[in-house]
């Protein structure tokens, strides 16, 4: 089958990114010839992606081959010619563009957009001959497509980013959502909720509405030991020339003056002084000394934004009975605030705690007493280190604020081993729910989010961190097989090809 996934953005760094990647090898490896439409400026770096090229509205640029490994398929990386402008839902760094949110857009920025992407749909279409078109997200995916292949041939996937920060604070993305869902084969979502979302936003398409929901690799992500893991982490990381853009270790020193000037701006400056997308300079060196560390361990994955709760998670931590050490894998904008957080917590400065706590809507000030949080922060791990750093995790925990589609990275921790604690609501909730009936222990990996969401996960974490080594290994093994089971990226796939081709 020939099909097109239309994709704005990267290939790691996010769920949709990730999301997007993985179908595209399971399409290519399954025998299907795909064209992949996004703006990852590095196809060199996925072995699955076997020719690279440009397209806008005068068509195609002959794509040149990357020296794939072979397969029984094809997949085509073709890049829209879009100019320097690049929306987002979250504002992070993306190479080579000056990056907008949605929502800040204007009318006249949006409409260029939106047009530079269905001519570049149109042409790929064409050139490509496709049988099936998948878009990514409510907007700008589902009108993308609209307007480049026309009604009834194509599929809209969800991804809850699109509604939380585009479609439902503003009018002008409920009425692009209304003019490209409702005209599609199928709209597609990671699980129950975030397409009721949809479907509140968007009424009059729930004839259309199918659960798909994100895989995981259970080749790469299942239990291995913290020390054989984190070695082997720590040996690639000292081979990867990137890291030499990462985060250096002597901005830690620029944090506590700006924590001591009370200067916010000063630490969002900060975290534009080095490439966020790469690890840490210093990274190797911190897992090998984490290796050997045989206290519990609590972790976290993904960007580093305060809708993501990484300040919650620090806070509860500081309080925990059992002083676990955190390990802080990710990237973004708030990432100097969160080494602020740590800073203060050591210092025991009530004055910059009540500060921060306010700055970053901390809801408890995390008391009087200095009282280290011993923290590991690595910056951006994408998925080639994942796997290991997430198998030695004890506890994965994703105290997200706001809602999420589904939690890609809990299933993938579960997977690896790792106990997930997750804030019950949205998405998450359902990741929880299927593990806690596994274990039979409803409520063992969730939380109660809201007012009092650091008290609940520090509650929780205790919860989980008291438990007998024994059962606690035992738990371990069931929701790994558990997860393994039941989200594969083959399932993800079917579910796709089903709703694209369905009559």
């Amino acid at each position: 089958m020939r099909i097109i996934l239309w994709h704005g953005w990267l290939l790691e760094g996010s769920g949709s990114n990730v999301y997007t990647a993985r179908v595209a090898r399971i399409l290519r490896s399954r025998g299907h010839d795909v064209v992949l439409m996004c703006q990852e400026g590095h196809p060199e770096r996925y072995e699955w992606i076997d020719a690279a090229g440009a397209v806008d509205g005068g068509g195609v640029a002959e794509p040149a081959p990357t020296g794939a490994s072979p397969s029984s398929g094809r997949c085509v990386l073709l890049r829209p010619e879009i100019g320097a402008l690049l929306p987002v839902f979250v504002l992070d760094d993306y190479e080579g563009f000056e990056v907008k949110r949605f929502v800040d857009l204007s009318d006249g920025e949006l409409a260029a957009y939106l047009d530079a992407n269905v001519a570049a749909l149109r042409s790929a279409a064409a050139w490509h001959h496709s049988d099936v078109t998948i878009a990514g997200h409510a907007i700008p995916g589902g009108v993308i497509a609209r307007r480049a292949v026309g009604p009834g041939r194509y599929v809209t996937k969800i991804h809850g980013s699109d509604l939380e920060y585009a479609v439902r604070p503003d009018r002008r993305y409920r009425e692009l959502a209304r003019e490209g869902l409702p005209a599609g084969r199928a709209v597609t979502g990671s699980g129950r909720d975030v397409l009721r979302r949809c479907s509140e936003l968007v009424p009059g398409i729930e004839h259309l509405l199918r659960v798909v929901p994100p895989g995981l690799d259970d080749a790469v992500f299942h239990p291995r030991s913290r020390r054989r893991a984190l070695v082997e982490v720590a040996d690639r990381l000292a081979a990867d020339p990137d890291v030499s853009r990462g985060r250096p270790a002597r901005l830690d020193n620029e944090v506590r003056g700006a924590l001591a000037a009370r200067d916010g701006r000063a630490l969002d400056e900060l975290a534009t002084r080095y490439d966020q997308n790469v690890p840490d300079p210093a990274a190797a060196e911190r897992l090998r000394a984490l290796a050997g560390y045989n206290g519990p361990v609590v972790g976290s994955f993904g960007k580093l934004i305060p809708q993501k709760g990484g300040h919650h998670l620090l806070a509860a931590v500081k309080g925990s009975r059992h002083r676990p050490h955190v390990l802080v894998v990710g990237f973004g904008s708030h990432r100097e605030w969160l080494h602020a957080l740590t800073a203060a917590f050591e210092l025991g400065d009530r004055d910059s705690l009540e500060w921060l706590a306010s700055a970053m809507d901390l809801p408890e000030a995390a008391g009087d007493a200095a009282e280290s949080v011993r923290a590991t922060f690595t910056g951006r791990l994408d998925h080639r280190y994942a796997p290991e750093v997430l198998a030695a995790m004890d506890v994965l925990a994703v105290p997200s604020i706001l809602d999420e589609a589904f939690g890609m990275v809990a299933a993938e921790g579960a997977a690896s081993g790792a106990l997930p604690l997750v804030a019950r609501h949205s998405g998450l909730a359902e990741i929880a729910g299927a593990l806690e009936a596994a274990v039979g222990r409803d409520g063992l990996f969730s939380f109660e989010p809201g007012s009092a969401a650091v008290v609940n996960l520090r509650a929780a974490l205790d919860r989980l961190l008291e438990l007998p080594e024994e059962e606690r290994r035992d738990l371990r093994a069931l929701v790994s097989a558990t997860a393994r089971e039941r989200w594969s990226w083959t399932a993800t796939v079917d579910g796709l090809l089903r709703a694209a081709t369905e009559t």
